[in-house]
């Protein structure tokens, strides 16, 4: 398969080619692990402001350019790519040391045996360790 564009992925996505999306996928797309927003705000300080950062995270994740990572530490972390539907063969790991997040595929589905009349919307596994940079 041919490597996309920044642009072609916005466009394929609904989105118009702006500045600031192209800095923001441009972003995305070095990084291997999730960013927090604070993270993002001081990367991109001087290409985009708080509001802008803000309005555009939120048009990525209802675009399914990016998904937001619930680690419970209270911050959300954002991930470059789509969650499969159902949160199937996907994973993340957060280094107990450094707090990094990152998306892992995962081998083998987790079944479930959800109580009669639940319906469920998504999975988040969150697995907990030590990175190899710690």
């Amino acid at each position: 398969m041919e490597k996309m564009s920044f642009g072609q992925i916005l466009e394929e996505k609904g989105l118009k080619k702006t500045k600031v999306r192209m800095a923001l996928l441009h972003h995305f797309l070095q990084l291997k692990h999730a960013q927090s927003y604070n993270d993002l705000q001081l990367a991109l300080k001087n290409e985009i402001d708080k509001s802008t950062l803000y309005r555009n995270l939120t048009s990525f994740e209802q675009a399914g350019i990016i998904h937001r990572i619930n680690d419970h530490s209270g911050t959300s972390k954002y991930a470059f790519g789509e969650l499969p539907k159902g949160g199937q063969d996907h994973a993340h790991f957060v280094c107990e040391n450094c707090e990094t997040v990152y998306c892992m595929e995962v081998s083998t589905p987790l079944q479930l045996n959800v109580p009669k009349g639940f319906k469920t919307k998504n999975v988040q596994t969150i697995i907990k360790g030590i990175c190899s940079k710690c």
